[in-house]
Parts: structure tokens; sequence; C-alpha cells
């Protein structure tokens, strides 16, 4: 393609314009299953065992924390998207940093007050350094991570990423960038990053594993970054893919069909090196494939309960052990056992809430005080300014 027709398309940007790219709507709907599948975990994985629930059942959810995994690719996948030329000056990196901690710090502010009754006392020690969220930054044989809400040692690990996302664009420009690199070539940094994730078993990365020269010698988001930069890879081959055919189908059936034996294969008790396999394929067969999909799958996605849900997913998922402990408190000498009832569908209806009445509504105050208000040109991704 000509240097206009790069323009006009939106995929470079014209100076002192900034690319606004189309939103990725089912991929919102996808962070509520991911959610759900740790949520799960914590809170059924030991029950449906008890209960004697189907061994395919009880594993699935067993296996919920590769959940995690999702929200790093998918994170990795959206940045490269939305910012893949939108990052060109100081000031863009700091509005880019600005946004990143509009979207994190509101609601895990909130999990940190909501966490001081519960613990019946303030941060101290090593606990304060949930504030700057650095808690995770140290070998994952430690506990630290896991200090005050047990959740937001992944909030740590995506704090890091987000620091290094700017020089990790500046990479990926000369090695990933749509327009500079074949498909082939693109094909095969992904597979370099997956192939990474699968032997090195990066999802299974998190606080207080198992001691080995890795997870005792090297902090926790660096084990997980290959997670984020296969996200990105993704994302350069999607966006190749548009680049080359963007009216091109995705039918939703082969998409199904494709997640429903990786799923199959979690549940069904491989050992970890092949279910890591199965997650990570899931995970990035979904990303890549849903993004511009088409059918009742990307529908059922990107509807406006799931755009819901998926918004509220980060408060589902960050307040599900603070919601738990307190249902727990107010009707386990009440109503035995209700609390393992109750909770799941208070922590969603509080999760729903937060997202319309506090999450969004700090984001923007946030965003308007921290950065000084301009009138910048803007390029959609038609071309029209």
């Amino acid at each position: 393609m000509s240097t206009q027709e790069l323009l006009e398309e939106g995929l470079v940007p014209t100076p002192g314009k900034r690319i606004r790219r189309t939103g990725l709507h089912a991929l919102t709907g996808i962070r509520f299953f991911a959610a759900i599948w740790v949520m799960a975990f914590h809170y059924g994985a030991a029950f449906t065992a008890r209960a004697h629930m189907p061994h395919l059942i009880t594993v699935f959810l067993e296996h919920g924390e590769l959940g995690v995994a999702l929200f790093f690719m998918l994170s990795g996948f959206i940045l490269f998207y939305t910012y893949q030329d939108n990052l060109q000056t100081p000031r863009d990196i700091y509005k880019f940093l600005v946004a990143r901690f509009a979207r994190l710090y509101p609601v895990y502010f909130l999990a940190i007050l909501i966490g001081i009754p519960l613990h019946a006392r303030l941060p101290t020690g090593r606990e304060l350094l949930i504030f700057p969220m650095l808690q995770s930054w140290a070998p994952p044989v430690s506990d630290i991570g896991y200090s005050w809400i047990v959740q937001a040692w992944t909030l740590s690990v995506e704090a890091f990423f987000y620091l290094c996302f700017p020089v990790l664009l500046l990479v990926s420009r000369r090695t990933m960038s749509p327009t500079a690199r074949s498909k082939t070539s693109l094909w095969i940094i992904a597979a370099i990053f997956f192939a990474l994730n699968v032997v090195l078993r990066t999802p299974s990365y998190h606080p207080l594993v198992p001691a080995t020269w890795l997870t005792a010698h090297i902090i926790l988001p660096v084990l997980c970054l290959p997670e984020f930069v296969l996200g990105m890879a993704l994302g350069a081959l999607f966006m190749h893919k548009r680049h080359l055919n963007p009216d091109a189908p995705t039918n939703d059936w082969i998409t199904f069909a494709g997640i429903l034996p990786c799923l199959f294969l979690i549940a069904s008790g491989v050992n970890s090196y092949l279910a890591t396999f199965a997650a990570v394929f899931c995970f990035g067969w979904s990303i890549y494939r849903l993004a511009d999909g088409r059918g009742w799958l990307t529908a059922t996605l990107s509807s406006k309960t799931m755009l819901l849900l998926g918004g509220a997913s980060y408060s589902i998922y960050l307040l599900q052990s603070l919601i738990r402990q307190s249902a727990h408190r107010i009707l386990a000498n009440t109503h035995p056992g209700h609390d393992t009832v109750v909770a799941p569908i208070l922590l969603v209806l509080f999760s729903c809430l937060i997202f319309l009445f506090y999450e969004e509504p700090m984001r923007e105050i946030l965003r308007k005080l921290l950065v000084r208000k301009q009138s910048p040109k803007v390029l959609t991704e038609a071309g029209k300014s």
C-alpha cells in the first residue's frame, strides 16, 4: 500500500493527529468469563470435589488460575491494537500512563479501603508496597504478592507491563510492525512466544510457587511478560490481516470448534505442559478470531449485557475474596453455608454498580485532572477527521 493509502485507512498516523480505531467489543465480553473462571476456582473448586460432581467440572475449576493468563494476553493485544502508532511523543506516553493509572487505581484503592475493616487494622511493613503496586515485583517464591488483597498480585504485574509497554512498542515497530514485516515473520515471532509460554509454563506462575532457579532469581512480572508479549504479537498479526483484507469474515462456528477441544483437554486432567499448551492456544485463538468475528458467538459477547459484565469484570476479579469474607462474617453464624451461594451473586451485582457509578466516572475525573485539556485532531480508522 502507498503512504497515502495507509494514511487514508488509519494505519499510520498523520502528523498532529491521533488514530482512533474501532472497538473490539467481543473481547470485552471475554473478560467476564475469565473473571468468573478465576472466581469459580476460589469459590467452588473444593466444593465440587466434596459434592462428588463430575470429574471434568472439578478439574476445569481447579485450573481457574489460568484465567489470569487470558487477562495478560488480552492486555497485550488490546494495548498494541490501540497504541501501535499512537505513542509518538513524551506527551503521548504521559497520557498513556495516566489512562492506565485511571483504569486500575480507583477500584484498586477502593479494594484497599474495604480490606481495612476485614483486617481490623491498617497496612503495615511490606504491606505498604500495595500502595505503589510493587508487591509482586519480587521472585515468585515469595508471598509478598499476596499482601492485603490476594488477587491484587496480578495488578502489580499489570502495572509493570504498562511501564514496559512504551519500550516494548518501540522495539515492536522494528520487529512486529504490520506494515514493515511479512505475515510469515509475524507468525514466527508469535510462535516463539507461544512456545516460550508453554515451555516455561508461564500461566502457572504466581506468588508462593515451588522454588526453582527461575522462580528464586527472576521477579514475577518478568516471568509473566511472555504472555503479554504474545498478546502484542497476536495484535500485530490481527492488524496485518486487517490491512490486507479488512472485510474478510471470521466464522464463529470455526472459532467455537477450536475452543472446545482446548477446554476439554484442560478439564480432562492432562499434565501441566499439555494443559498450558491448551490454555495458551485457546486464549490466543479466541482473541485473534473474536476480535473481528462474524456470527452468533461474537454477537453474544458484544451484547449490552456482556459489555456490562465485561466492564464489571475488573471489580469481579479484584473484590472476590473481600466480598466472600464479608458475606461469611455476616451470614456464617446465622445461615451456615448460605454465604457460599450469596457471595457470587452479591459480587456480580456490586461489581456492576461499581463499574457504572464509580469506576467509569472516576476514570474520567482522573484523566481530566491529570491531563491538560487540548483540542487534538483525531483521524478515525475510516480516514474521517
